[in-house]
């Protein structure tokens, strides 16, 4: 009995998560970097009979909230929102943190509802790639060099204020820029080194900092040579749907130089890119094609790259056939012929003739509507013998008499034969016999054809 009543008494004093609250977030921002606050927000609805007053609180002693409303008034099948902004304390690690928001009422506390805010944690040595391109032959003296960092930010998280340094024992280059979410961003440092620098080998200390926080710090070599003097010269010319470069490298110096050239594209630009002469190597990175010459320059020496983006071929290759398609197209299904031949049986003047009007759908389509238009001969009188098929009708035009037959369907291959018999009247050496006309429609076009004329000698 003892137990009985101690059980009682504790289900009563343990609080109940209460279906009289549904709490849901939207995401404005959660992945954060170290000291940076995620944002959602918050949408709590009472599904409660009556008003009452909600409580919100974070318990994560790793975390710092910061909420426009810390309490609600919701009145009964009401939802309200708020905006909840969650910072890391200093030295938290990154990573994926769960943190646990729970919304209670004013009234009775054991009415109350936990909710899971996800926040990623990226680390500031995660956030930025970089990758140094500096001239394998050296930097010269007394010429301006070009030193190239190429930055991608990693994650989807905008970067403004970003710190770029180049730092070595013969200069110091500084630049501020700012990186949109997954950007990839090459910054291009001019360098000028005295003319009595000495050759040989130095190293390049590169510094990524944002917000006082190194993203990267890698150190390379790189070498200064003899004095050499390299022209590069570029000519473009742009047509419809055309691009075409033309680079010459020129060594104007008193020594060999070893030379080398670079050309980025994306993969659909490499697609339709030809370049002459053949690169000494293609390479991907970071999602882009490089294409690569290396060559030797002996004094006097030029070496010429052409670099031709052509979008105006491939275009014209798919109108051909697309026109090729559509003439073979009608070639194949729209093909209906039509000929004519005449038997003679002469007697006096008079020329007694056997006229066979010969149809053929050549094509592979079913054709319809098919009106068939034969001219008599001048001087003839009306048939009054004909094949199996009758003509509809006859009518007088400016031409002559017209024997008019109408037939409703023909499949592909299918030949017929109209035939009639007529009676001509020779007043001159020859009769000529006019062509036949056929129209009809196929897939809702319409098509015609036309027997050739033919001469009868009286």
């Amino acid at each position: 009995m003892k137990k009985l009543l101690f059980l009682i008494i504790t289900l009563i004093l343990v609080p109940v998560v209460s279906a009289q609250i549904e709490v849901r977030d939207t995401v404005i921002k959660n992945n954060i970097i170290p000291d940076e606050g995620a944002e959602y927000t918050l949408f709590v609805s009472n599904k409660g009979d009556v008003p009452d007053v909600f409580g919100i609180s974070i318990s994560d002693v790793n975390w710092r909230d910061k909420i426009d409303d810390d309490f609600i008034e919701i009145g009964s099948g009401e939802t309200a929102k708020t905006k909840v902004e969650l910072t890391p304390n200093k030295g938290l690690r990154a990573g994926r943190y769960s943190i646990n928001l729970r919304v209670y009422s004013r009234t009775n506390p054991k009415i109350f509802a936990d909710h899971m805010l996800i926040v990623d944690i990226t680390p500031y040595q995660d956030l930025v790639s970089a990758i140094l391109e500096v001239n394998p032959n050296g930097l010269e003296p007394r010429k301006e060099n070009l030193i190239r960092v190429n930055l991608k930010n990693m994650h989807n998280i905008e970067l403004k204020n970003v710190n770029v340094n180049l730092n070595s024992a013969l200069f110091e280059k500084t630049r501020t820029i700012n990186l949109d979410p997954s950007e990839l961003r090459g910054e291009e440092f001019k360098i000028e080194l005295d003319e009595d620098t000495e050759k040989g080998d130095y190293e390049l200390n590169l510094v990524v900092s944002y917000n006082e926080n190194v993203l990267v710090d890698k150190t390379e070599r790189f070498s200064v040579g003899f004095y050499k003097e390299i022209n590069n010269d570029e000519v473009v010319n742009e047509g419809f749907l055309t691009d075409r470069r033309k680079i010459v490298k020129s060594n104007s110096g008193n020594v060999d130089s070893k030379e080398s050239y670079k050309e980025r594209f994306t993969p659909f630009e490499s697609f339709f890119t030809s370049v002459y002469p053949e690169p000494s190597s293609i390479y991907k990175q970071n999602g882009l094609v490089y294409y690569q010459w290396d060559f030797t320059l002996e004094p006097g020496e030029s070496y010429k790259i052409e670099v031709i983006t052509n979008y105006r071929t491939p275009l014209s290759i798919l109108i051909v056939l697309i026109v090729v398609g559509w003439l073979a197209y009608f070639t194949l299904w729209s093909g209906v012929s039509i000929k004519k031949k005449v038997l003679t049986v002469k007697s006096g003047k008079e020329i007694d003739m056997k006229i066979m009007i010969v149809i053929r759908n050549e094509g592979k389509g079913r054709i319809s509507n098919i009106n068939v238009f034969d001219y008599l001969p001048e001087g003839a009188n009306l048939p009054e013998e004909y094949g199996t098929v009758k003509p509809l009708r006859h009518k007088k035009t400016s031409r002559g008499i017209a024997l008019v037959w109408r037939l409703n369907e023909m499949v592909g291959g299918e030949e017929r034969v109209l035939s009639y018999r007529v009676n001509v009247k020779a007043d001159k050496s020859s009769v000529l016999v006019p062509r036949a006309i056929l129209k009809c429609r196929r897939r809702g076009r319409t098509t015609s054809s036309r027997s050739t004329p033919l001469r009868v000698r009286a």
